[in-house]
C-alpha cells in the first residue's frame, strides 16, 4: 500500500512520518539535500524553480519505484499532489505547463497513490513552525508565500479527489502528531488493515469529547 502525505511547509510531514517510524510502520522521507537548486530557487524562482522543481520530480518518482512494495504500507513525506502545487506557485507560462505534463507523464507510469493524507493548519501556525526550526532554505519564506502555497495545494487535492484520489485530510492543531500516541497508534493500525482512517478518527475524537 503507497500512501502520500500531501502538505505545505510546517504542516507536520516529517513528524507524522518519524512517529508512524516507530509504530514500525516504513517511511520515507523526500530526500531535499540531493536537489542542488533548492536554495537558489527559493532565492530566485524565476531563474532556478523550474530546474528545483524538475528535480524534485524526478527524484521522488524513482524513490517511490525504489521504494513501494505490494506486502507492506509505504508512507512517503512528499506527494504527487504536493509537486503539482509547487509547480503552479513557482512556475509561469512554459516552465510551468512544460512540469505539470511531466509530473502528468510520470503519475501515469507509476499511478496514484493508494491514500493520501492531507495535512493542514493555519499559515500562522505554519509559519510559527518554520520559524522555530530555522532551515536555512526558509529563511526568506513569508505569510503571503505560505496563504499562496496552501490555496495551490487546496486546487490541486480537489482535482486529484475529482481524479479518484483517496484523500483524507488531517488539521495537525487539532490532532497534536507530536505527542497524540493515541491519534497516530488509531491512525497507523488503519493504514496496516486498510480500514477509513476517519471512522476511527471521529470515534477517539467523540470518546475524548465524552472524558
Amino acid at each position: 500500500m503507497r500512501v502520500e502525505i500531501i502538505g505545505g511547509m510546517g504542516v507536520g510531514k516529517t513528524t507524522l512520518c518519524n512517529a508512524f517510524t516507530r509504530l514500525g510502520i516504513h517511511c520515507v522521507n523526500e530526500n531535499l539535500a540531493n536537489n542542488p537548486y533548492l536554495n537558489l530557487a527559493y532565492a530566485d524562482p524565476a531563474s532556478y524553480g523550474f530546474y528545483s522543481q524538475l528535480s524534485f520530480y524526478l527524484g521522488n518518482f524513482f524513490t517511490i519505484r525504489q521504494s513501494t512494495q505490494a506486502d507492506r504500507v509505504t508512507v512517503f513525506d512528499f506527494s504527487v499532489v504536493t509537486d503539482r502545487a509547487y509547480a503552479s506557485l513557482f512556475l509561469k507560462d512554459e516552465a510551468q505547463r512544460l512540469a505539470l505534463e511531466t509530473i502528468d507523464f510520470l503519475e501515469e507510469k507509476e499511478g496514484q497513490a493508494d491514500l493520501y493524507l492531507y495535512l493542514t493548519c493555519s499559515p500562522e501556525t505554519q509559519m510559527a513552525r518554520i520559524r522555530a526550526r530555522n532551515r536555512d532554505h526558509e529563511k526568506g519564506v513569508t505569510l503571503d508565500f505560505i496563504r499562496d502555497l496552501e490555496g495551490h495545494l487546496a486546487n490541486h487535492a480537489v482535482r486529484a479527489a475529482e481524479r479518484g484520489a483517496r484523500i483524507r485530510t488531517i488539521d495537525t492543531e487539532k490532532f497534536d502528531l507530536l505527542n497524540d500516541a493515541d491519534f497516530v497508534a488509531v491512525l497507523g493500525e488503519n493504514l496496516r488493515t486498510g480500514d477509513n482512517p476517519l471512522a476511527s478518527m471521529a470515534e477517539l475524537r467523540g470518546l475524548r469529547a465524552a472524558a
